[in-house]
């Protein structure tokens, strides 16, 4: 009779496992994947950022591409990138200099990186707790096996 509550109870905490535990590391994990695409792109507009206003490369401003709709371009000169327009979100644009779109740039990053870091740590925790729950798991069983014996 105590052997079948030991197994219910191990085949619960299997279950817990499987399907709590583990579908919360998943959900975790594409979050976290999300978040990283998020500050590549951020650090990719950075790099960006720094070779447009070059003023070595570029004395006199650049010659660009730029997409019109329907994969349509036209070429554009760029005399002048101490301004600039920069798509902050839900297509709204700002107007920014140099100095302040590589502050906000760097606002962004840090706050993707802390968002990024927080993850991870809820991410070792729920590893931890998975690792934790296997070792109970394993302390039951070995108990029940040395009371049968």
């Amino acid at each position: 009779m105590a052997n079948m509550d030991i197994d219910e109870n191990v085949l619960k905490y299997e279950h817990f496992i499987n399907n709590v535990l583990k579908e919360d590391l998943k959900k975790l994990e594409l979050r976290l994947q999300l978040v990283n695409g998020e500050l590549a792109d951020l650090i990719q507009q950075k790099h960006t950022l720094k070779l447009v206003t070059d003023k070595k490369m570029h004395p006199s401003g650049f010659k660009t591409q730029v997409n019109i709709g329907c994969n349509f371009f036209m070429e554009a000169s760029v005399p002048d990138t101490s301004v600039l327009l920069m798509n902050i979100g839900l297509n709204h644009y700002v107007e920014f200099s140099i100095d302040e779109a590589n502050r906000y740039l760097d606002v962004r990053i840090k706050a993707f990186e802390e968002k990024a870091r927080e993850i991870q740590q809820k991410a070792a925790e729920t590893k931890a707790h998975i690792k934790l729950m296997l070792f109970h798991i394993g302390e039951i069983q070995h108990q029940k096996d040395s009371k049968t014996s």
